[in-house]
């Protein structure tokens, strides 16, 4: 191979690779896409080259992000084939809380036709998790203003006191109705157990010199069947004792506690309530009950929701040290929850939680025009302002649509629910 050769193919190899590397380097590709043009107020630090993701699946490329007078406008590169109805939300969306952010389409119907090649769209606002978690601590300072004022919330919290109040009020007048019958009848099973005892230290005494056949007693029951009725006897009478001390044990043995949690989800702009009551029969076991989602379904949609709304809680749970275990229903479906204390054992850090849930574990259903094939998990961090008051933040539906919310508890205990429970589950009690 003589030197022009060699040359020659040097340079055609030399060509082949730079037109290769001005390929890669310049964005191109072999796939054909349309254009359309998403108006926004606000980005939030979204960058260019993006992926665009139309139900969670990707469908293209971000080609260029600019100002145009006081919008921000995002040219995106879909590709041919895939529709996108004119009524689907196009907004910015997360991989995680603090993870790299991408061009999330929410698709519409096909009722109301396709958007073209060249189309412009408007974009639901994104809320930066900045702004958002200021909102929050303004949304509740205004809400701790408008317990401790006069507002609509705290004229509703009073409405519901007074109805409590009430409640409580008719409780209270049924105990004190019952209360002299049961004062009557725990003074009258002190008597019987004082009696019990000095009927016990008699009949120990008896017993001891039957065993060792001294006096009358000895003599007339000194055979082996007498023997045996009176140490049964005495076995009868002690289990009576037993039974009384656990009775008065079930009456104060309750504790009640009132459950609000209230949370707002940015991206469907809306906030849904969860309300219930949660009861400890024993020290590290409860049960809950409540309604879930709440919200009114007239309400007008601002962004898109895909949570089921409107359903209920019922759960056993187990409290064992730093962790909190239940199981149950969740937001109408089965499912199982943790919750942990990391720094159980450092009282500066003990009040953070750690938060994680499962359900709908056959999940296989269309929502809003998006197929959900994949169990939910949610995860969440709390920070306990106190023992009734808690505040954080929660990722839902991790490996779907992962949703981010804000959330805030406020729990306060009731002990004439408790009472009246105790002396309710006197009835359980085998006669």
């Amino acid at each position: 191979m003589n030197s022009e050769v060699k040359v020659g193919l040097f340079v055609l190899v030399g060509s082949v690779l730079f037109g290769t590397a001005i390929f890669l380097l310049g964005d191109y590709s072999f796939q054909k896409y349309y254009t359309i043009n998403a108006e926004f107020s606000d980005v939030a630090g979204l960058p260019d080259k993006a992926t665009v993701k139309l139900s969670g699946v990707g469908v293209g490329k971000i080609k260029k992000i600019y100002l145009k007078n006081d919008k921000v406008i995002v040219r995106l590169a879909i590709l041919e084939g895939v529709k996108i109805y004119r009524d689907a939300h196009f907004m910015v969306g997360s991989t995680s809380m603090i993870g790299s952010k991408f061009l999330q389409i929410d698709q519409g119907s096909a009722a109301a036709g396709s958007i073209k090649n060249g189309d412009t769209v408007k974009g639901d606002d994104y809320v930066p998790l900045d702004r958002a978690m200021a909102k929050a601590v303004t949304s509740l300072e205004g809400l701790v203003s408008d317990i401790r004022g006069e507002g609509r919330l705290s004229r509703d919290i009073n409405e519901i006191l007074n109805n409590l109040r009430e409640v409580t009020g008719n409780v209270n007048e049924l105990v004190r109705n019952t209360q002299p019958h049961a004062e009557k009848i725990a003074e009258r099973m002190d008597s019987i157990t004082a009696k019990i005892d000095a009927m016990l230290t008699k009949t120990d005494a008896l017993v001891d010199k039957v065993s060792r056949g001294d006096g009358v007693a000895g003599a007339l029951i000194s055979d082996t069947k007498m023997k045996t009725e009176v140490s049964e006897a005495v076995t009868n009478l002690r289990d009576a004792s037993a039974s009384v001390k656990t009775v008065m044990g079930r009456i104060g043995g309750f504790h009640t506690y009132l459950r609000w949690d209230y949370k707002y989800e940015p991206l469907a702009r809306s906030s849904k309530n969860n309300f219930g009551i949660k009861i400890y029969p024993r020290p590290g076991r409860y049960y809950y009950i409540g309604a879930a989602n709440m919200t009114n379904l007239k309400d007008k949609k601002k962004g898109t929701d895909y949570e089921t709304l409107n359903t209920i809680d019922a759960q056993l749970g187990w409290d064992a040290a730093a962790f909190d275990i239940y199981a149950g229903i969740l937001h109408g479906s089965g499912g199982f929850g943790v919750r942990w204390k990391p720094f159980y054992h450092n009282s500066a850090w003990d009040r953070i939680n750690v938060l994680l849930e499962a359900s709908e574990f056959t999940r296989n259903r269309v929502i809003k025009g998006r197929n959900f094939n994949e169990p939910r998990y949610d995860s969440g961090l709390d920070f306990n302002v106190s023992k009734y008051v808690s505040a954080g933040l929660r990722l839902n539906d991790m490996a779907e649509v992962k949703r981010v919310d804000y959330t805030m508890r406020l729990m306060f205990e009731d002990k004439d629910i408790s009472y009246l429970l105790g002396f309710a589950g006197l009835g359980t009690l085998k006669k």
